[in-house]
């Protein structure tokens, strides 16, 4: 694969996980104002989060660079969460 691919593949790779972070805000914001049950909602997230990897991995995207992309997005998902529900 050429480098500019590469960096194409992880931009959009970057994009797709704040997306699934704002998904999250979203429905912490939507079950704080509203109310009800998200059990569902937060179900799916990880599973979302486990077919996303997977595909990352089918597109050639190394197991250590999809380790560190987790972690980042699990520390940012905590981060959100600490600073703007607390």
């Amino acid at each position: 694969m050429e480098e500019n691919d590469r960096g194409t593949l992880y931009f959009n790779m970057s994009i797709g996980t704040l997306g699934l972070l704002i998904i999250v805000v979203g429905l912490y914001k939507y079950v704080e104002t509203i109310g009800g049950d998200s059990s569902y909602a937060l179900l799916g997230f990880p599973l979302t989060m486990i077919y996303l990897n997977y595909l990352e991995g089918k597109a050639g995207i190394s197991k250590k660079i999809l380790w560190i992309k987790s972690i980042i997005a699990i520390s940012l998902l905590f981060i959100i969460y600490i600073f703007l529900f607390n």
